[in-house]
């Protein structure tokens, strides 16, 4: 009884192993395709948000009046970008891994998660490095930091659950990836990424607690400049939607995926 239970605890870690090795591969895969050829390579991981920042905060820097604004909006557009990419390119990933799926069995969540992985291995470069400039310039404390673990694990979870849900739709639903593209244009402007939450009135705040990115740019906001609203009411909805959202995402994507290969 004791050899048995031995051995089964030995195959479900090297099965684990072997999950994890997979995903690894598939993740590393995507980052090399990434910036396969391109001349500037990693450093589109800093120059795209900084585009924007510069672009966006021209314009928006006349109306919103927030100390450090182009900081500010730096600091909303890194996680903006890792969110918008992984659901607009991992929503149709499954669809487009088609041939892959018809010929090989595998754990089909590998393919959006491996996704996910490598769009968030890029925005961590970016806060990296963006963390070594605030700190030259004596802006966060290592102290302030430390909130980053929690928020960026909150947004790794929320990306992944909601990612799972909506690839698993589009495979039966060819209408998801054109819905994600629109919501993502109005969820930008109802994202505290241009702005603070302290600068909304307190008559909509429930608004936006329905929002579960409200809370992690705000976190990211205090954590990195000192700024922003942390308001722990809106912060608890926020939470218990991104939990019911994950693990929606979860039970669709077991309940599904054994269709796939009979919907492509």
């Amino acid at each position: 009884m004791f050899h048995r239970t031995l051995i089964k605890k030995m195959v479900r870690k090297m099965r684990w192993r072997n999950y994890l090795d997979f995903l690894w591969a598939m993740t590393e895969k995507e980052i090399k395709a990434r910036y396969k050829r391109a001349v500037f390579g990693f450093l589109w991981v800093i120059l795209n948000p900084l585009l924007q920042m510069l672009i966006i905060g021209a314009i928006f820097s006349f109306f919103i009046r927030i100390p450090n604004y182009f900081l500010f909006l730096f600091t909303g557009l890194l996680p903006w970008e890792f969110i918008s990419l992984s659901l607009t390119k991992a929503t149709p990933s499954i669809v487009y891994e088609r041939s892959l799926l018809q010929k090989a069995k595998f754990p089909i969540e590998v393919i959006p998660i491996s996704i996910i992985l490598s769009n968030f291995f890029n925005m961590l470069i970016s806060f990296g490095l963006f963390c070594l400039i605030l700190i030259f310039l004596r802006r966060i404390t290592f102290l302030s930091l430390a909130l980053f673990v929690p928020t960026f694990i909150w947004l790794l979870l929320f990306t992944i659950g909601l990612t799972l849900l909506t690839s698993s739709l589009q495979v039966k639903y060819r209408d998801v990836s054109f819905f994600i593209q629109t919501i993502l244009i109005l969820w930008f402007y109802a994202t505290p990424v241009l702005y603070s939450l302290s600068l909304i009135p307190a008559q909509i705040h429930l608004l936006f607690s329905l929002n579960p990115l409200t809370s992690i740019f705000e976190l990211l906001h205090f954590a990195l400049l000192n700024q922003g609203l942390i308001d722990f009411k809106i912060m608890i909805i926020n939470i218990l939607i991104s939990i019911f959202i994950f693990i929606m995402g979860v039970i669709i994507f077991k309940r599904e995926h054994k269709y796939f290969v009979d919907w492509l």
